[in-house]
Protein backbone atom coordinates (compact mmCIF):
# COMPACT_ATOMS: atom_id res chain seq x y z
CA UNK A 1 0.00 0.00 0.00
CA UNK A 2 1.30 3.84 -1.15
CA UNK A 3 2.55 5.85 2.11
CA UNK A 4 -0.34 8.47 2.19
CA UNK A 5 1.36 11.32 2.79
CA UNK A 6 0.86 15.88 2.21
CA UNK A 7 1.38 15.88 -0.96
CA UNK A 8 4.52 19.09 -0.21
CA UNK A 9 6.94 19.62 -3.50
CA UNK A 10 9.42 20.29 -0.27
CA UNK A 11 9.02 19.24 3.32
CA UNK A 12 11.70 20.13 5.47
CA UNK A 13 15.30 22.29 5.50
CA UNK A 14 17.00 18.63 6.53
CA UNK A 15 15.52 17.53 3.17
CA UNK A 16 17.25 19.97 1.62
CA UNK A 17 20.33 19.28 3.25
CA UNK A 18 20.09 16.08 2.24
CA UNK A 19 19.64 17.19 -1.13
CA UNK A 20 23.19 19.55 -0.83
CA UNK A 21 24.88 16.06 0.71
CA UNK A 22 24.13 14.30 -2.34
CA UNK A 23 25.23 17.12 -5.17
CA UNK A 24 28.54 16.96 -2.94
CA UNK A 25 29.09 13.87 -4.76
CA UNK A 26 27.15 14.47 -8.01
CA UNK A 27 28.92 16.55 -11.04
CA UNK A 28 26.94 18.19 -13.30
CA UNK A 29 27.99 18.96 -17.47
CA UNK A 30 27.60 21.98 -19.37
CA UNK A 31 27.16 25.53 -18.58
CA UNK A 32 25.79 26.75 -15.44
CA UNK A 33 22.22 27.80 -16.49
CA UNK A 34 22.32 31.77 -14.72
CA UNK A 35 25.67 32.65 -14.49
CA UNK A 36 26.08 36.57 -13.30
CA UNK A 37 27.42 38.80 -15.09
CA UNK A 38 29.35 40.49 -12.34
CA UNK A 39 31.70 39.93 -9.38
CA UNK A 40 31.33 40.32 -5.91
CA UNK A 41 34.24 42.63 -4.32
CA UNK A 42 32.65 43.17 -0.70
CA UNK A 43 30.59 39.65 0.28
CA UNK A 44 28.87 40.26 3.59
CA UNK A 45 30.57 38.79 6.66
CA UNK A 46 28.00 36.11 8.36
CA UNK A 47 28.81 33.08 10.12
CA UNK A 48 24.88 32.60 9.29
CA UNK A 49 22.63 33.45 6.66
CA UNK A 50 19.86 32.41 8.20
CA UNK A 51 18.22 35.95 8.84
CA UNK A 52 18.96 37.06 5.45
CA UNK A 53 16.46 36.83 2.74
CA UNK A 54 17.36 35.41 -0.84
CA UNK A 55 15.27 36.37 -4.25
CA UNK A 56 13.04 33.28 -4.75
CA UNK A 57 11.69 33.56 -1.10
CA UNK A 58 8.96 35.48 -1.86
CA UNK A 59 8.16 32.69 -4.77
CA UNK A 60 7.96 29.57 -1.95
CA UNK A 61 5.99 29.27 1.21
CA UNK A 62 7.96 29.80 4.17
CA UNK A 63 7.71 27.50 6.93
CA UNK A 64 4.48 29.08 8.44
CA UNK A 65 2.73 28.74 5.59
CA UNK A 66 3.42 25.48 5.02
CA UNK A 67 2.43 24.54 8.65
CA UNK A 68 -0.90 26.45 7.58
CA UNK A 69 -1.73 24.63 4.16
CA UNK A 70 -0.65 21.08 6.05
CA UNK A 71 -3.03 21.39 8.93
CA UNK A 72 -5.80 22.34 6.45
CA UNK A 73 -4.82 19.87 4.50
CA UNK A 74 -5.18 17.27 7.24
CA UNK A 75 -8.17 18.53 8.70
CA UNK A 76 -10.07 18.94 5.10
CA UNK A 77 -9.45 14.77 5.09
CA UNK A 78 -10.54 13.77 8.46
CA UNK A 79 -13.90 15.96 8.14
CA UNK A 80 -14.53 13.85 4.67
CA UNK A 81 -13.49 10.45 6.08
CA UNK A 82 -15.76 11.34 9.01
CA UNK A 83 -18.87 11.41 6.57
CA UNK A 84 -17.92 7.89 5.51
CA UNK A 85 -17.97 6.51 8.91
CA UNK A 86 -13.61 6.80 9.09
CA UNK A 87 -11.46 8.20 11.98
CA UNK A 88 -8.40 9.93 10.15
CA UNK A 89 -5.75 11.08 12.74
CA UNK A 90 -4.88 14.57 12.30
CA UNK A 91 -1.09 14.98 11.65
CA UNK A 92 1.10 17.67 13.29
CA UNK A 93 3.14 19.53 10.86
CA UNK A 94 6.80 19.08 11.55
CA UNK A 95 7.98 21.93 8.97
CA UNK A 96 11.75 22.63 9.58
CA UNK A 97 11.70 19.72 12.18
CA UNK A 98 15.42 19.23 13.03
CA UNK A 99 16.98 22.22 12.33
CA UNK A 100 15.84 23.93 15.74
CA UNK A 101 17.21 27.20 15.94
CA UNK A 102 19.50 26.86 13.22
CA UNK A 103 16.55 27.01 10.69
CA UNK A 104 16.25 29.81 8.34
CA UNK A 105 13.57 32.53 9.23
CA UNK A 106 12.35 33.00 5.39
CA UNK A 107 12.32 30.07 3.90
CA UNK A 108 12.57 26.10 4.36
CA UNK A 109 15.37 25.80 2.50
CA UNK A 110 18.88 24.81 4.69
CA UNK A 111 20.79 26.44 1.53
CA UNK A 112 24.25 26.54 3.82
CA UNK A 113 24.10 23.52 5.67
CA UNK A 114 24.56 23.55 9.18
CA UNK A 115 25.07 27.18 10.65
CA UNK A 116 25.37 27.35 14.00
CA UNK A 117 28.41 26.05 16.68
CA UNK A 118 25.79 25.57 19.28
CA UNK A 119 24.41 23.49 17.18
CA UNK A 120 27.51 21.74 16.06
CA UNK A 121 28.49 21.38 19.40
CA UNK A 122 25.17 19.03 20.58
CA UNK A 123 24.78 17.80 17.30
CA UNK A 124 27.07 17.90 14.84
CA UNK A 125 25.66 17.03 11.82
CA UNK A 126 23.03 15.16 13.03
CA UNK A 127 19.39 17.07 12.72
CA UNK A 128 18.36 18.10 16.36
CA UNK A 129 17.34 14.90 18.42
CA UNK A 130 19.59 12.61 16.13
CA UNK A 131 18.01 10.42 13.64
CA UNK A 132 14.92 8.54 14.20
CA UNK A 133 15.58 4.96 14.75
CA UNK A 134 14.51 2.57 12.61
CA UNK A 135 12.13 0.50 14.24
CA UNK A 136 10.31 4.16 14.67
CA UNK A 137 9.50 4.83 11.06
CA UNK A 138 6.57 3.79 10.01
CA UNK A 139 4.05 3.57 13.01
CA UNK A 140 1.04 4.05 10.92
CA UNK A 141 -1.85 1.43 11.40
CA UNK A 142 -2.93 -0.55 8.21
CA UNK A 143 -5.70 0.55 6.46
CA UNK A 144 -8.56 -1.64 4.84
CA UNK A 145 -10.18 -1.72 1.61
CA UNK A 146 -13.09 0.40 2.32
CA UNK A 147 -11.28 2.87 4.48
CA UNK A 148 -8.66 3.03 1.16
CA UNK A 149 -11.52 3.60 -0.84
CA UNK A 150 -13.00 6.60 0.95
CA UNK A 151 -9.18 7.70 1.30
CA UNK A 152 -8.36 7.55 -2.27
CA UNK A 153 -11.10 6.51 -4.06
CA UNK A 154 -9.99 2.98 -4.80
CA UNK A 155 -10.35 -0.22 -3.00
CA UNK A 156 -6.92 -1.36 -4.48
CA UNK A 157 -4.38 -0.81 -1.64
CA UNK A 158 -1.91 -0.38 -4.34
CA UNK A 159 -2.82 2.39 -6.04
CA UNK A 160 -2.26 5.98 -5.16
CA UNK A 161 -5.87 7.16 -6.48
CA UNK A 162 -8.90 5.91 -8.58
CA UNK A 163 -12.07 7.22 -10.02
CA UNK A 164 -14.24 6.61 -6.82
CA UNK A 165 -17.94 4.98 -7.15
CA UNK A 166 -20.56 3.98 -4.35
CA UNK A 167 -19.57 2.21 -1.10
CA UNK A 168 -21.17 -0.49 0.42
CA UNK A 169 -24.11 0.97 1.94
CA UNK A 170 -24.56 3.42 -1.46
CA UNK A 171 -22.70 6.60 -0.47
CA UNK A 172 -20.99 8.36 -3.12
CA UNK A 173 -17.24 8.60 -2.88
CA UNK A 174 -15.91 11.12 -5.74
CA UNK A 175 -13.04 10.92 -7.82
CA UNK A 176 -9.61 10.59 -5.63
CA UNK A 177 -12.11 10.38 -2.65
CA UNK A 178 -11.44 12.58 0.18
CA UNK A 179 -7.88 13.03 -0.55
CA UNK A 180 -9.40 14.65 -4.30
CA UNK A 181 -11.91 16.60 -1.85
CA UNK A 182 -8.98 18.27 0.34
CA UNK A 183 -6.95 18.76 -2.39
CA UNK A 184 -9.93 20.50 -4.59
CA UNK A 185 -10.63 22.50 -1.40
CA UNK A 186 -6.91 23.70 -1.28
CA UNK A 187 -5.68 24.10 -4.96
CA UNK A 188 -8.94 24.41 -6.86
CA UNK A 189 -8.61 20.61 -8.79
CA UNK A 190 -8.92 17.49 -7.71
CA UNK A 191 -5.51 16.53 -9.77
CA UNK A 192 -3.95 19.75 -7.86
CA UNK A 193 -0.41 19.80 -5.78
CA UNK A 194 0.34 21.10 -2.22
CA UNK A 195 3.10 22.72 -1.96
CA UNK A 196 5.76 25.07 -4.33
CA UNK A 197 5.01 25.32 -7.96
CA UNK A 198 7.25 23.75 -10.45
CA UNK A 199 9.36 26.99 -11.75
CA UNK A 200 9.94 28.23 -8.40
CA UNK A 201 11.17 24.43 -7.11
CA UNK A 202 13.17 24.28 -10.07
CA UNK A 203 14.90 27.37 -10.05
CA UNK A 204 15.21 27.01 -6.16
CA UNK A 205 16.95 23.63 -6.88
CA UNK A 206 18.80 25.14 -10.27
CA UNK A 207 20.36 28.39 -8.02
CA UNK A 208 21.07 25.93 -5.34
CA UNK A 209 23.31 24.18 -7.73
CA UNK A 210 24.91 27.03 -9.47
CA UNK A 211 25.89 28.55 -6.46
CA UNK A 212 27.81 25.60 -5.16
CA UNK A 213 29.55 25.11 -8.27
CA UNK A 214 30.79 29.09 -8.63
CA UNK A 215 33.95 29.90 -8.66
CA UNK A 216 33.95 32.40 -5.62
CA UNK A 217 32.35 29.59 -3.89
CA UNK A 218 34.93 26.97 -4.76
CA UNK A 219 37.53 29.16 -4.32
CA UNK A 220 36.63 29.90 -0.28
CA UNK A 221 35.93 26.42 0.14
CA UNK A 222 39.32 25.47 -0.96
CA UNK A 223 40.33 28.01 1.85
CA UNK A 224 38.15 26.20 4.13
CA UNK A 225 39.80 22.81 3.25
CA UNK A 226 43.21 24.10 4.07
CA UNK A 227 41.86 25.14 7.25
CA UNK A 228 40.32 21.60 7.75
CA UNK A 229 43.79 20.11 7.18
CA UNK A 230 44.99 21.82 10.21
CA UNK A 231 42.60 20.60 12.84
CA UNK A 232 43.85 17.11 11.02
CA UNK A 233 40.54 16.49 8.80
CA UNK A 234 40.42 16.11 5.07
CA UNK A 235 37.62 17.32 3.19
CA UNK A 236 37.13 19.01 0.58
CA UNK A 237 33.82 21.62 0.92
CA UNK A 238 31.83 21.39 3.69
CA UNK A 239 29.23 19.77 1.84
CA UNK A 240 31.57 16.62 1.74
CA UNK A 241 32.03 17.13 5.55
CA UNK A 242 27.88 17.39 5.94
CA UNK A 243 27.51 14.25 3.92
CA UNK A 244 30.38 11.98 5.52
CA UNK A 245 28.46 8.86 5.51
CA UNK A 246 30.15 7.74 8.88
CA UNK A 247 27.92 10.10 10.61
CA UNK A 248 24.31 8.24 9.34
CA UNK A 249 25.60 5.01 11.35
CA UNK A 250 24.08 5.96 14.38
CA UNK A 251 21.51 7.81 15.80
CA UNK A 252 23.24 10.23 17.78
CA UNK A 253 26.36 11.91 17.01
CA UNK A 254 29.52 10.68 18.08
CA UNK A 255 32.39 12.93 19.79
CA UNK A 256 34.39 12.59 16.73
CA UNK A 257 31.92 13.68 14.62
CA UNK A 258 30.88 16.88 16.50
CA UNK A 259 34.63 17.60 17.21
CA UNK A 260 34.30 17.79 13.36
CA UNK A 261 31.46 20.22 13.20
CA UNK A 262 33.09 22.50 15.29
CA UNK A 263 35.99 22.79 13.50
CA UNK A 264 33.88 23.13 10.22
CA UNK A 265 32.37 25.98 12.32
CA UNK A 266 35.57 27.79 12.71
CA UNK A 267 36.96 27.07 9.64
CA UNK A 268 33.63 28.76 8.36
CA UNK A 269 33.91 31.73 10.30
CA UNK A 270 37.66 32.27 9.83
CA UNK A 271 37.42 32.51 6.05
CA UNK A 272 33.70 34.37 5.68
CA UNK A 273 32.65 30.67 3.81
CA UNK A 274 29.09 31.50 4.37
CA UNK A 275 29.32 35.14 3.33
CA UNK A 276 30.61 34.51 0.23
CA UNK A 277 28.58 31.24 -0.07
CA UNK A 278 25.42 33.45 0.11
CA UNK A 279 26.24 36.50 -2.06
CA UNK A 280 27.26 34.26 -5.15
CA UNK A 281 24.04 32.40 -4.47
CA UNK A 282 21.96 35.84 -4.15
CA UNK A 283 23.27 36.68 -7.36
CA UNK A 284 22.12 34.16 -9.24
CA UNK A 285 18.74 34.13 -7.56
CA UNK A 286 18.17 37.69 -8.52
CA UNK A 287 19.25 36.51 -12.20
CA UNK A 288 16.49 34.00 -12.11
CA UNK A 289 13.90 36.10 -10.81
CA UNK A 290 14.31 38.71 -13.63
CA UNK A 291 14.74 36.06 -16.19
CA UNK A 292 11.31 34.33 -15.20
CA UNK A 293 9.17 37.28 -13.79
CA UNK A 294 6.27 36.16 -15.55
CA UNK A 295 5.76 32.86 -14.53
CA UNK A 296 7.30 33.33 -10.76
CA UNK A 297 4.37 36.08 -10.51
CA UNK A 298 1.79 33.29 -11.11
CA UNK A 299 3.80 31.14 -8.58
CA UNK A 300 3.53 33.97 -6.04
CA UNK A 301 0.01 33.75 -6.80
CA UNK A 302 -0.45 29.92 -6.31
CA UNK A 303 1.05 30.07 -2.91
CA UNK A 304 -1.28 33.23 -2.16
CA UNK A 305 -4.71 30.87 -2.86
CA UNK A 306 -3.59 28.26 -1.15
CA UNK A 307 -2.60 30.41 2.22
CA UNK A 308 -5.89 31.81 1.72
CA UNK A 309 -7.85 28.60 1.53
CA UNK A 310 -5.77 26.88 4.34
CA UNK A 311 -6.65 29.73 6.37
CA UNK A 312 -10.41 29.75 5.44
CA UNK A 313 -10.33 25.76 6.73
CA UNK A 314 -8.92 25.90 9.74
CA UNK A 315 -11.22 29.19 10.60
CA UNK A 316 -13.75 26.41 10.11
CA UNK A 317 -12.66 23.60 12.01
Amino acid sequence: MPQFSILLRRSSSVAVLGIMATLASCTTKGEDPAAPQRAVTNPPRLTSANNRAMPLDDYLLNAKQLDSISSAYSLSIAGCMHKYGFSYSIRKSSINSGMGADAPSSRVDGRFGYQSMTHAKKWGYHPEGGFPQSGKLNTSPAIGPEKWFALAGTRDLNAESGPGGLTRSGAKVPSRGCTGSALLAITGSRNGHIGDSEIATSLNFDTLVAGQKDPRTLKVFSLWSRCMQEYGYSYNSPLDALSDSTWAKSSKPSSAEIKTAAADQKCRAQHNVVGVWFAADFEYQERAVKNNRTALTKAKEQIRRQVSAAQKIIKKS
